[in-house]
């Protein structure tokens, strides 16, 4: 993985709180999320991040590529993508006119 970098401790809690439900390929994702690295980050300034994970983590029979979504505390909202059974993306969309700076902590993270 080129040009990759450790999660920040914002961004593994936010990762983390969204893998915590119960959902279709959940363990295998938290399994993958244990070796994830940030390999890129939205240009428009907001806390998104590309993500790449081990070859040899489980992959995830997904049937589609948001794996799990949350609600923000902004009106927007927190997605995890994944790619092939794959980690790829954590999302923070938004409504608010300020982009926001980080990923809300997990007791602001709402289903």
């Amino acid at each position: 993985m080129a040009s990759s970098r450790p999660l920040t401790p914002n961004e593994r809690s936010a990762l983390d709180t969204l893998l915590a439900a119960d959902f279709p390929g959940a363990a295998e994702l938290r399994a993958q999320a244990a070796t994830a690295r940030v390999t890129g980050r939205c240009g428009c300034g907001c806390p998104t991040i590309d993500l790449a994970v081990a070859e040899a983590a489980p992959r995830a029979a997904l049937t589609s590529s948001v794996a799990v979504e949350a609600d923000a505390p902004d009106g927007g909202g927190l997605i995890v993508f994944a790619a092939e059974g794959r980690l790829s993306c954590l999302e923070y969309w938004f409504t608010a006119d300020e982009t926001p700076a980080a990923f809300p902590p997990p007791e602001q993270i709402a289903w």
